[in-house]
């Protein structure tokens, strides 16, 4: 598995885009699965998750890893082809009708994958187990340029501090999604 797999290619973006091939990418972990295990783990139906998993193997998103022959039935296990996925800014200048669109949905599907974890992780009460979020929520004055300033130094921290972080068998951890949401306010005009 490539640690970052850029998407060039409107058919990648616009498969990711969709929130429930986004839920299926992160079922995977680190572990390869059949369309079977993704179904069970996510209590989807084995034909829905399916279909989808086609969908993202046909544009390289997820990769076939192994045929097992089980009974007479023949298992493909899955694995997705990258751990992170950046899209190319260069996409922006193909004159393609759909990319922003579809770069606008795939943020969309990004942004509700982390939603629903926080509201979860908001439920969840037990301080012992799941202590006190760091969150820091404030507005703020910036430019374009301030904007991707920030955004490269907070990269620079997360990549530097997360580096040696992503063994899952390492003792005392526990799973964590951290991101960063930079959103500029609008307000309806009325």
């Amino acid at each position: 598995m490539k640690d970052i797999l850029v998407l060039r290619e409107l058919e990648q973006i616009k498969a990711i885009a969709h929130p429930y091939r986004l839920e299926i990418i992160e079922s995977f972990e680190e572990a390869s699965a059949t369309a079977k295990q993704i179904a069970d783990k996510m209590g989807e139906p084995h034909a829905k998750v399916n279909y989808h998993i086609k969908t993202l193997l046909k544009v390289g998103i997820l990769e076939l890893i192994e045929e097992k022959v089980k009974l007479g039935i023949v298992e493909k296990y899955y694995m997705p082809s990258a751990r992170n996925f950046v899209i190319d800014r260069n996409i922006l200048n193909t004159g393609e009708n759909n990319v922003l669109e579809s770069l606008e949905q795939a943020s969309i599907s990004i942004f509700e994958s982390i939603s629903k974890d926080f509201y979860r992780a908001v439920e969840y009460t037990n301080e012992k187990e799941n202590p006190k979020k760091f969150l820091y929520y404030y507005d703020y004055y910036l430019t374009l340029e301030e904007i991707a300033e920030l955004q490269n130094k907070l990269e620079s921290v997360y990549v530097e501090f997360l580096q040696d972080k992503k063994d899952k068998n390492r003792s005392n951890t526990k799973r964590y999604s951290i991101s960063s949401l930079m959103i500029p306010r609008v307000r309806d005009k009325k």
